[in-house]
């Protein structure tokens, strides 16, 4: 399977060139985009044998994604991932075992193997956005922030991703929905270490709202 991933990485020089050598073993291509990191994250994700892409600031995640998905049509699958090594390169085979069972795209839900593990603030919103995406696009989705999802190139192309920063999971979710997508989601481990999140645990729920809200506007 011709497979590109795609990993937004902001000041993960710590994690980045582990989480690269363990993907190329997988893909035919990895990218790493820089979010205008002020660490050495692009040096170290370039000599661990990620092809680069510098962002002069901090854009933000949707901004990252969208700029490393433009090629994606060159490959049969697109896998998104974080860079601070919570997801474990060596369980992309289990996404891209669903997609070749017939799924457009699927997600690594941190939940369904065990829903302790996440931060509780960060298990409050999380269960706050299931609730409301599952709703909205008619099926159970426990884990819509996962940022570990597996998605056929020529789908994703048909996206209208217009979101800003962490809204770009759930925006994904609703327009994948929208264009009756068969959308899976499956078990995968989440290792959370001493790493500080870039979520703000208020703002970028009540953000993530707002760009849903905007997204039903446009579309109804």
């Amino acid at each position: 399977m011709n497979l590109l991933v795609v990993i937004p990485a902001y000041n993960e020089a710590f994690t980045i060139g582990k989480v690269v050598r363990r993907t190329i073993k997988i893909a035919n291509h990895v990218i790493v985009i820089d979010d205008g990191s002020n660490d050495e994250t692009a040096q170290i994700a370039k000599s661990a044998g990620a092809e680069v892409i510098v962002l002069k600031k901090n854009m933000g995640k949707a901004f990252a994604i969208k700029s490393g998905i433009k090629d994606c049509a060159e490959f049969e699958v697109t896998v998104i991932m974080d860079g601070d090594l919570q997801h474990l390169p060596n369980e992309i085979p289990l996404l891209l075992d669903e997609i070749k069972r017939g799924a457009d795209i699927c997600i690594g839900s941190r939940l369904l193997k065990n829903n302790n593990i996440m931060p509780r603030m960060n298990r409050i919103s999380n269960k706050i956005a299931s609730r409301l995406i599952s709703s909205l696009i008619g099926k159970k989705i426990t884990d819509p922030q996962s940022g570990f999802r597996a998605i056929k190139s020529n789908k994703l192309q048909l996206l209208d991703l217009e979101a800003d920063r962490y809204a770009i999971d759930h925006i994904m979710l609703l327009e994948a929905g929208r264009k009756k997508f068969k959308i899976k989601e499956i078990p995968t481990s989440c290792i959370y270490g001493e790493e500080k999140s870039n979520i703000r645990p208020i703002l970028d729920p009540l953000f993530v709202i707002y760009q849903v809200c905007r997204f039903l506007t446009k579309n109804l």
